[in-house]
């Protein structure tokens, strides 16, 4: 199956750029860009007007997207925990890549599992390359991050769900 859509554009950015502003990247706009870029970069598909809600979900669901709306919801816990067992922000970035463009693609209409996880995974490896840390935890799992933390253990004061200001800022005016 070819994913590539006719009008998708000839690759806008180098490995070496997404590499570098993943590394680089400074909160969930930064990397919601990169995922936005490389969604288009490989599939010439791209959505605007998402939104995006931290809260505390179980362990087990890094975040979801409610079809029919521009929402996605990312796991606060799962983040927290990551950004507490890391100190590498390169790592952080990339686990939070793989939720957000998993999400993505659901809100692009590619709703079946295993067909999000398969472009993911060729997503991740044509913008990053084989040995980058999101084309490795696209080819297993995030949840490898927590290989030496049971599931379990991970608990979260349950704080109200919180909007992300300025997540997708807007590339225009509109005049009213």
């Amino acid at each position: 199956m070819i994913y590539r859509k006719p009008e998708a554009t000839k690759e806008l950015f180098t490995v070496e750029d997404y590499c570098s502003r993943i590394d680089k990247a400074e909160g969930f706009s930064e990397i919601w860009k990169i995922v936005k870029d490389s969604v288009k970069d490989f599939l010439g598909e791209h959505r605007v007007g998402m939104m995006l809600f931290l809260d505390d979900l179980p362990p087990r669901v890094g975040a979801y997207h409610p079809l029919g709306t521009n929402n996605i919801v990312l796991n606060r816990t799962l983040v927290d925990t990551v950004e507490a067992i890391t100190k590498s922000k390169r790592l952080v970035n990339a686990f939070v890549y793989s939720l957000l463009i998993h999400e993505y693609l659901h809100a692009l209409g590619h709703i079946p599992e295993t067909e999000v996880r398969n472009l993911v995974y060729k997503i991740s490896k044509e913008c990053f390359g084989e040995d980058h840390i999101v084309t490795r935890l696209a080819e297993t799992t995030p949840w490898v991050l927590f290989k030496d933390i049971p599931l379990s253990n991970i608990k979260a004061a349950k704080s109200p769900m919180e909007i992300v200001k300025d997540f997708e800022r807007p590339n225009r005016m509109y005049m009213v």
